[in-house]
């Protein structure tokens, strides 16, 4: 059975749609608290970039610092991390993972490196012509959401 260029876009929808929709859900759980996905983006962030900058994590983010102010507040209410403002930079923070925050952020890349490894496997079955026309058609889907932001 062939597959047709309208199946493709629809299949595509319902994969945006769905991620759209994870948004707003908790996604991740750890020793019974829940996180949602900007929490989860915003410690990564600060895990691996080490920034302390809330300008500077906002636009890593593409979101707003009032934005990154509110994850951080529930971040620190949820006991993963503390955060102290630098009384001389106005932008600057003293951010320091909890021992509880240390433990989420392990589990989360562990479990994130068994979805990338689940992804791979399957990707292992490809021809090479067949995963350079999923990375090119992965590049323009991005590219159109650059378009729209």
């Amino acid at each position: 059975m062939e597959t047709t260029s309208k199946e493709l876009v629809q299949q595509l929808d319902r994969v945006i749609n769905k991620i759209l929709f994870l948004k707003k859900k908790s996604f991740f759980e750890f020793e019974g608290v829940k996180f949602y996905p900007s929490e989860i983006h915003l410690l990564l962030v600060i895990k691996e970039k080490s920034a302390t900058n809330a300008t500077h994590m906002a636009e890593a983010l593409g979101v707003t610092k009032g934005a990154v102010s509110q994850t951080l507040s529930r971040l620190e209410k949820k006991g993963v991390l503390t955060k102290t403002k630098d009384p001389y930079h106005k932008n600057e923070l003293t951010l320091n993972f909890t021992d509880f925050g240390t433990a989420v952020f392990s589990y989360y890349r562990t479990q994130a490196a068994k979805l990338a490894n689940r992804h791979e496997r399957y990707l292992s079955q490809f021809t090479d012509r067949q995963k350079a026309t999923v990375l090119q058609f992965l590049q323009e889907v991005e590219a159109t959401i650059e378009e729209i932001k």
